[in-house]
């Protein structure tokens, strides 16, 4: 779908999809009490913060060559077809890896907004007026 669709059958095409597993998610959050809720979005709080490994790796796997240069060259003399495997071998690691990151990042986002929006409508039920 591109990013700037307005036309409404293709949005609610694109959004249908997607329904039942975020309301299979919601289900599952709901059938939790507040405490494991709360044990759950500290757990995603702390994976949420290491996200920036897989991008980390991504970035640094060139320079780590530049550095190596002249040792993987022993391994992976020009002449050899070895250094194009490394170097198809490479990129397909780092896009697999940011694939993976992306994918995680917005997994990990939909299950705090989750708990987020199910701790709010259970909070405002809780409170009552004071008389």
């Amino acid at each position: 779908m591109k990013s700037r669709e307005t036309r409404p059958q293709i949005l609610d095409r694109h959004f249908k999809q997607r329904e039942g597993i975020i309301l299979a998610i919601d289900r599952y959050y709901r059938s939790k009490t507040d405490e494991e809720l709360r044990l759950i979005r500290a757990e995603l709080t702390r994976e949420q913060q290491m996200l920036g490994n897989i991008p980390l790796l991504a970035s640094t796997t060139p320079i780590v060559f530049l550095i190596f240069g002249s040792q993987v060259n022993q391994y992976f003399p020009h002449t050899s077809i070895r250094w194009k495997v490394a170097v198809v071998l490479s990129v397909l690691i780092i896009v697999w890896s940011i694939n993976h990151h992306f994918r995680k990042r917005g997994r990990v986002y939909l299950d705090l907004y989750l708990i987020e929006q199910i701790e709010k409508e259970r909070s405002k039920t809780a409170q009552t007026p004071v008389e």
